[in-house]
């Protein structure tokens, strides 16, 4: 295996580096354009009504998360050398699961919940911004 392979930090870094990124990326492209772009999927707009939205702003609210989300997956990939890309998607995911779990709590016994989901995305979020290199913000 490649990667096992890796003999240097500095490689090792790069490689954890790019993994985050790349899986950040595809993390946020899918859930832009599948659940949100695609689907319009139910529980995305129960998500939305909950928070107090009615069911033509969340529609339009799901299109446009969805728009932003497909935006910074691609910044993620095209912009690769900016380290504070990492940010935004660690403070989105600390900033809207307490909304979730206060507004939405039937989602936290869910079979895909956004609890893990987001929890995951942050670390995943932080573990890229430190492995990227310094001096790239």
């Amino acid at each position: 295996m490649p990667l096992l392979r890796l003999k240097s930090a500095a490689e090792r870094l790069s490689a954890i580096h790019a993994v985050a990124r790349v899986t950040l990326a595809v993390v946020f492209l899918w859930h832009g354009i599948v659940p949100k772009l695609i689907a319009h999927h139910a529980d995305e707009l129960a998500l939305l009504r909950d928070a107090g939205l009615s069911a033509e702003a969340a529609a339009r609210t799901v299109t446009l998360v969805g728009w932003a989300e497909v935006a910074y997956g691609i910044a993620l990939l095209l912009l690769w050398r900016v380290r504070a890309l990492f940010l935004p998607a660690a403070v989105a995911m600390v900033v809207v699961t307490p909304g979730i779990l206060a507004n939405s709590p039937r989602f936290i016994s869910a079979a895909f919940t956004p609890v893990t989901l987001n929890l995951c995305v942050a670390v995943l979020a932080v573990i890229g911004w430190m492995a990227a290199p310094r001096g790239s913000d």
